[in-house]
């Protein structure tokens, strides 16, 4: 055997179910210069079987003198997904870098344990597969059934469309895990059932962990099959559409929620998404300066900054490097602005509020943030107009005066913000089958914490003071989901579809909005015409009294 890195430790598992007939057998075949090895180590679980398998590889390993093995038996019965439980927290916990999983009935070759300890150790991946049908013809010799061999194709060609990979075999149980991988997966809340061999491989896939396949050969021999072909045909079926749902935003699994590295996906390419057409909007305002609050990873700020935009992004969580020109880091929820809105002309709250607890007294608290800097900041050029107008002259004044005088009132940026539709068709039909799913995207993110319906988001926006100059329902985002011409064509029907009945079919809603002057503000700009106090008044008596003397 090529000799592996010493600082590798490997934990080979071995799976065992009523095997006493195989078990001895099995040993017997592995390479005898992987015992007493101190990088090698086997543990062998036994799932609460009535034989005696347990107490005949003990004295078989004591008349050896072979001491890296350990032998384990459950009180009660784990199932195989489990069992295998076990062994993954132990290499885990006990510091191993890479986890080999052996069936105990002999199945898999034990021969080929050097070769993936080998393979490991060159490249270090996530997962390895010990994969059977790299040849119909091989795993036929082997003995493999003609309906296990065409269920396999069937079932890995669909898993292959599901998660995007291009392996010849997801179901074969000779496999290895790097513990680095394991570590990073809630693999005890996986099925305890046969599938728990599909929903690990699914969780690689959701963080897009490396794979590699190895050849190995097909044996059925007069081992026992417990695996009910339908049911688990069903099981993996279900399990990997759910995967896919995930995917899409459809539904939440605990088993993949937050596992995920692109949660917040870029979606400025995309046709008819939400992103999409802001960034249309504002090129169509000749936008110069853009503050981007909530702005995420600064997909959207870099598309912008591409265009020649000046963008200031704020969040809790720092943008990917040269994204915007400057970033602040601020707690929406509590903190105040660390930038003036005035100074910008167009503020994106882009899939923001419905993040917010409280998403009304943050608009209220910018708005009225906002107009207090604007008003300091104009408070020395009002009082310059004051001074040059003049009671006659403002009461004579002509229409076009006061066209010009109106002219020179503070304004505020735009707003363009967007938030999903809870009041979607999709959403609307699974209340009415009683489902109510969250998921780790969409329009029910299990993040979410306010929700709206076109009608609600416009009374909200019109309670805190924004006058709503348009609203456009955004279709799903087919494009950002699914490639080529069929994302597009989806998406197409979608936006068209939200275009005519919005509260229905958009998925998001694209609102244009301003914030008004509040009271304050509207009395701090006033023009003062006149504004004579009683103490005035009485030095003004008294002047003109000194005078006639």
């Amino acid at each position: 055997m090529p000799q592996v890195q010493t600082t590798h430790r490997f934990l080979v598992y071995v799976v065992a179910y009523e095997a006493e007939q195989h078990l001895y057998d099995l040993f017997e075949r592995i390479p005898y210069e992987l015992f007493n090895r101190s990088d090698f180590h086997f543990l062998v679980s036994d799932d609460a079987s009535s034989d005696n398998g347990p107490v005949v590889l003990k004295e078989w390993l004591e008349a050896h003198e072979i001491y890296n093995v350990t032998i384990l038996k459950n009180r009660v019965n784990q199932g195989y997904g489990g069992n295998q439980k076990t062994g993954m927290r132990v290499a885990v916990d006990d510091g191993y870098s890479c986890l080999i999983l052996l069936h105990g009935d002999g199945q898999y070759s034990p021969e080929l344990l050097s070769e993936f300890a080998r393979v490991w150790s060159e490249s270090e991946p996530d997962v390895i597969l010990g994969s059977r049908m790299h040849s119909a013809q091989s795993a036929r010799e082997g003995g493999m059934p003609y309906y296990k061999i065409l269920g396999n194709r069937i079932l890995t060609t669909f898993q292959n469309r599901m998660t995007g990979w291009e392996l010849s075999e997801y179901h074969t149980g000779y496999r290895a895990y790097a513990t680095k991988f394991l570590d990073s997966v809630p693999f005890e809340i996986n099925t305890n059932d046969f599938h728990f061999d599909t929903e690990i491989l699914l969780q690689a896939a959701h963080v897009n962990a490396s794979v590699k396949e190895i050849n190995i050969p097909t044996y059925y021999g007069d081992e026992v099959c417990r695996v009910s072909g339908f049911k688990y045909a069903w099981n993996v079926f279900t399990a990997t559409l759910q995967y896919k749902m995930h995917q899409l935003g459809m539904l939440c699994s605990l088993k993949l929620r937050n596992l995920s590295t692109d949660r917040y996906r870029d979606k400025t390419h995309a046709l008819y998404s939400s992103h999409a057409l802001a960034l249309q909007l504002l090129d169509e305002r000749q936008t110069k300066r853009v503050l981007d609050i909530g702005c995420g990873p600064g997909h959207i700020a870099a598309r912008c900054e591409q265009a020649g935009m000046h963008v200031t992004g704020i969040d809790c969580a720092v943008p990917l490097s040269g994204s915007m020109s400057e970033f602040h880091i601020a707690n929406l929820e509590h903190d105040e602005l660390p930038v003036s809105i005035s100074k910008y002309d167009t503020v994106l709250l882009m899939d923001v509020i419905e993040h917010l607890a409280d998403p009304e007294a943050f608009l209220l608290r910018i708005r009225n943030q906002a107009h207090d800097r604007l008003s300091d900041a104009a408070a020395y050029e009002v009082s310059k107009l004051e001074s040059a107008l003049n009671l006659n002259q403002f009461e004579s004044g002509s229409n076009a005066e006061q066209s010009e005088n109106n002219e020179k009132e503070p304004s505020l940026p735009a707003f363009i913000i967007s938030t999903p539709n809870i009041a979607f068709a999709a959403v609307r039909i699974n209340l009415l089958l009683g489902r109510f799913n969250y998921a780790e995207r969409g329009i029910l993110d299990i993040t979410h914490k306010r929700l709206f319906t076109r009608k609600s988001l416009l009374q909200m926006l019109r309670d805190c003071g924004y006058e709503v100059d348009r609203v456009r329902g955004v279709g799903v985002p087919f494009a950002a989901v699914m490639a080529g011409r069929t994302g597009r064509c989806l998406g197409w029907l979608a936006n068209l579809s939200a275009r005519i009945w919005p509260s229905l079919f958009a998925f998001q809603f694209l609102v244009e909005c301003r914030p008004r002057p509040g009271v304050k503000d509207v009395l701090r700009n006033a023009i003062r015409i006149h504004d004579l106090s009683l103490e005035e008044h009485g030095e003004s008596v008294e002047i003109a009294e000194t005078e006639k003397r």
